[in-house]
């Protein structure tokens, strides 16, 4: 068997799983669901010779994505949060708010494990990706509502959980191949790369970091929800070929 090389992808969003507890109180049907979390990228980013930890609960449920405590009031308006009220398209996500203390429970089955596994995969990676897609253009409740998305978002959360070498390498490879490429625009990341990232590893448990948001147009239908023939072998080719040259390109300073 072949060693894995050291870099992790994270892949939080793909998970279709919605808890027995939360299922009845959903409000939104199963089509609006599917709308909210990043469909397919399972798939996308099974690149082949390196660390993965997948989600394994719905983004609408618990976002692993979030600090675990965000539990704020400010939130009840808005989409983000560890336990997600509100739609991207600003519609309420349960008939009735569940209770703090169910949230709870749900979050440390489900959000903890995850942070666990990438902990536990730390000793051996030298940099992480965080592995995401989002909406074509900038849905109700985001600053960018309305307005058209790059292909690629690459964050690093204004250049702290990576260094500009990282960033450029990335941001030229696609844009050589012809792809927009918005540089922490409309995201600079969010707190996985936060909690297990920093530019130079410090503290030392944390490596290196970026997220990445690939535009759901260039692999899938957003009337049918449904992939578009081929493309995500294509694209899924395209981020294998990124991730093989950006560890050829960083392997020794890594």
């Amino acid at each position: 068997m072949t060693a894995l090389r050291p870099i992790l992808l994270s892949i939080p969003h793909s998970s279709l799983f919605v808890p027995k507890e939360l299922r009845g109180m959903l409000k939104i049907d199963d089509k609006e669901l599917l709308r909210n979390i990043d469909l397919f990228t399972d798939r996308l980013y099974d690149l082949e010779g390196y660390y993965k930890v997948i989600g394994t609960i719905c983004r609408i449920c618990v976002d692993v994505n979030r600090a675990p405590d965000d539990f704020s009031k400010e939130y009840d308006m808005g989409h983000d949060g560890v336990a997600v009220n509100t739609t991207y398209f600003g519609n309420p996500v349960y008939k009735k708010p569940p209770s703090e203390k169910l949230m709870d429970t749900i979050v440390a089955a489900y959000h903890t494990p995850y942070h666990e596994q990438i902990d536990k995969l730390m000793p051996k990676v030298k940099f992480l990706f965080d592995c995401h897609s989002y909406l074509p253009r900038g849905p109700k409740v985001k600053k960018d509502a309305g307005e058209k998305r790059p292909d690629f978002n690459l964050g690093n959360r204004r250049f702290s959980t990576s260094t500009r070498e990282h960033m450029v390498f990335a941001r030229d490879f696609f844009k050589k191949r012809n792809y927009t490429v918005g540089v922490n625009v409309p995201y600079i990341g969010g707190y996985i790369i936060a909690h297990h990232c920093h530019r130079r590893r410090v503290p030392g448990t944390f490596v290196p970091g970026m997220q990445i948001e690939i535009n759901q147009a260039l692999y899938m239908d957003h009337d049918t929800l449904e992939p578009l023939h081929g493309n995500i072998e294509e694209m899924r080719a395209l981020l294998q070929e990124f991730v093989d040259a950006f560890y050829g390109e960083f392997r020794k300073s890594l």
